[in-house]
Formats: C-alpha cells, structure tokens, sequence
C-alpha cells in the first residue's frame, strides 16, 4: 500500500467512514470488495464516497464505470 493510498483510508477512519475504509483497504490490497459485501451496499459506498478519494476530480459517471468493472 502506497503512502498515498494510506493516506485515504486514514482519512477515512477519521471521517468516521468505516465501511469506505474497509473497501479502500480491500481494494488497495488487491481483493474485490464485491466478494465481501453485499452489491447494494458497496454500489452506495462507491456513489457516496468515490469523488472523496479521488479530490473530486470524477464525475458520477466515472464512478460507475468502475463498478462495471467489478
């Protein structure tokens, strides 16, 4: 895990954001999320939570399509 990535998911905890944490650490340590938690709710953490990690440089649109992805 990257000093950035790191930086993200202590972000998060601060944030009081747990849920997004955990998929930050699963996905920054190569494993799906999807294998761990239900679709509904890693879609809703993906929507609420993606433009954070990111500065908000994305748009919604970009966010699905990484859920695609998966």
């Amino acid at each position: 895990m990257s000093t950035e990535q790191l930086n993200q998911v202590i972000e998060a905890i601060i944030s009081g954001k747990y849920s997004w944490a955990c998929v930050l650490i699963l996905r920054f340590s190569g494993y799906n999320p999807l294998q761990y938690m239900p679709y509904r709710t890693y879609n809703r953490l993906i929507k609420q939570n993606y433009n954070l990690g990111n500065r908000n440089k994305t748009s919604s649109s970009q966010a699905s399509k990484i859920l695609n992805r998966c």
